[in-house]
């Protein structure tokens, strides 16, 4: 049986857990990434290439981490429609067919919980057509973040690149392989090096005789999308690691509403209204933040 406070409950704990799960993984990357180029320097680069596959996936996994806490700080916001209306609303529906079919996909089990409160709010034959997006209702990005896949070969190399840079290891991919892998693509794949939160327009090696020209291409939502962090990723230190900790202990103290400031990843974080709830016009400017850097 729905029970409105329980379902409050268990949205708030999982925008916690979710906090929590990204620093965690974010501190972790930047070991690994550490890692990567002492294996870099030292010439065991197929040990790397193996290494920054689990990068990769951490990095598409914290990415569709943080899109699932902002549907669930969006439910927050527009609990009343949840708790009144016998239907889901059109306003909610996108976020409620997220939630249930990422909480088995995801390492949160407070979002099981929050699945069964929404299964039992809407009915069981909605949990199922959610859990197997019948309606393509599901945000396309979290199928493609949550998708257990093998990186494309161009990428890791891509942040193979970008690895060397930060840590000054003398390392490039070889150009030649470059061009093979674009060539496979038929002209799809996309030069990450360019992309920026706030130029979502990418270009693309155009030519195998000239790879340094590019030219403008359509937004490609389901690839590379993460690698723009990597261009301003630098060595950490230990005062950086001891400030992320800081910040891992605070997301897991339990609070009225959700927390303030800005995300690992420079996106305005929501203010509380004096109920603890998100506030809804600072949820929707993080959500166009996000439409852009798809």
């Amino acid at each position: 049986m729905f029970n409105p406070t329980r379902a409050k409950v268990q949205l708030k704990l999982s925008v916690n857990r979710l906090q929590m799960l990204q620093n965690k993984k974010n501190m972790l990357s930047q070991q690994q990434r550490k890692e990567i180029a002492r294996l870099l320097e030292i010439g065991k680069e197929e040990s790397a290439r193996i290494r920054v596959e689990h990068i990769i996936r951490e990095d598409f996994s914290s990415e569709a981490l943080e899109i699932i806490e902002l549907y669930c700080e969006l439910l927050l916001a527009r609990f009343g429609l949840l708790e009144q209306l016998k239907n889901c609303d059109p306003a909610i529906i996108e976020a409620v067919n997220t939630i249930i079919y990422a909480a088995p996909r995801s390492e949160v089990k407070e979002l099981l919980l929050v699945r069964d409160q929404l299964a039992a709010k809407f009915g069981r034959d909605f949990a199922t057509n959610a859990m197997e997006n019948k309606d393509e209702s599901v945000n396309p990005r979290i199928i493609q973040k949550l998708k257990v896949q093998t990186p494309d070969p161009y990428l890791v190399n891509r942040y193979l690149e970008e690895i060397a840079r930060a840590f000054k290891v003398a390392w490039t991919a070889d150009p030649e392989m470059d061009h093979q892998l674009i060539g496979s693509m038929d002209g799809e794949f996309i030069d990450p090096m360019s992309h920026s939160i706030d130029q979502p327009m990418r270009p693309r090696l155009q030519e195998r005789a000239n790879p340094s020209k590019v030219q403008p291409m359509d937004m490609d939502s389901d690839r590379l999308d993460l690698l723009s962090d990597l261009s301003s990723f630098s060595e950490p230190t230990s005062k950086n690691v001891s400030a992320a900790s800081k910040t891992a202990i605070t997301s897991i103290q339990p609070s009225a509403g959700s927390t303030s400031g800005a995300n690992s990843n420079g996106v305005p974080s929501l203010t509380n209204d004096s109920d603890g709830l998100p506030d809804l016009d600072a949820l929707t400017r993080r959500f166009e933040a996000l439409k852009k850097r798809s």
